[in-house]
């Protein structure tokens, strides 16, 4: 049998008391735990979700000549398709969010995460099997070119950790 008590800041179920005691508290407790798992599961998938539809509204308005009112190269079909790989191989996180997903007026399609002051990794395809980068971390710098097909280069992955967890 569980004792009730009063909980004066559990104003939802996002704030749920961590201390209790019996065993109905601790299958309330792993019950919620797993809802909330869920709710970041979800989330972090709805970001996905957004960051591709995002990219879908990008190569529609951007897959003419001069889009951007100057000389800009279309966005390409090839350039998409990678993009849509890139994005699907991003690890699905609550701390590393998804990019921000930008046309350039090369044709390319760039990813940006930015973490603060002096904390940014930029990531871009261009439908060629490559991805160029580049990261500034503070006062270091990182940037290069890696070959793609259909999974995400480790160095893409390392510089992700980087900003996010060790930053």
């Amino acid at each position: 049998m569980s004792t009730a008590a009063t909980c004066r800041d559990c104003t939802s179920i996002m704030n749920f008391p961590k201390i209790g005691f019996g065993s109905d508290f601790e299958k309330l407790h792993e019950y919620l735990e797993t809802i909330l798992r869920e709710f970041k599961r979800a989330k972090t998938l709805g970001q996905q979700d957004d960051a591709l539809q995002t990219l879908y509204e990008i190569f529609v308005e951007c897959s003419q000549e001069g889009w951007d009112g100057y000389d800009a190269v279309p966005i390409t079909e090839e350039a998409y398709l990678e993009a849509k790989i890139f994005l699907l191989s991003l690890p699905i996180t609550s701390f590393i969010p998804m990019p921000e997903v930008t046309p350039q007026p090369n044709g390319e399609i760039a990813f940006e995460w930015s973490k603060g002051n002096r904390q940014i990794f930029i990531a871009s395809v261009s439908g060629q099997h490559e991805i160029t980068f580049a990261g500034l971390f503070g006062v270091n710098r990182i940037h290069g070119t890696e070959y793609f097909a259909d999974s995400l280069p480790q160095v893409i992955l390392e510089n992700l950790r980087r900003l996010y967890l060790l930053g």
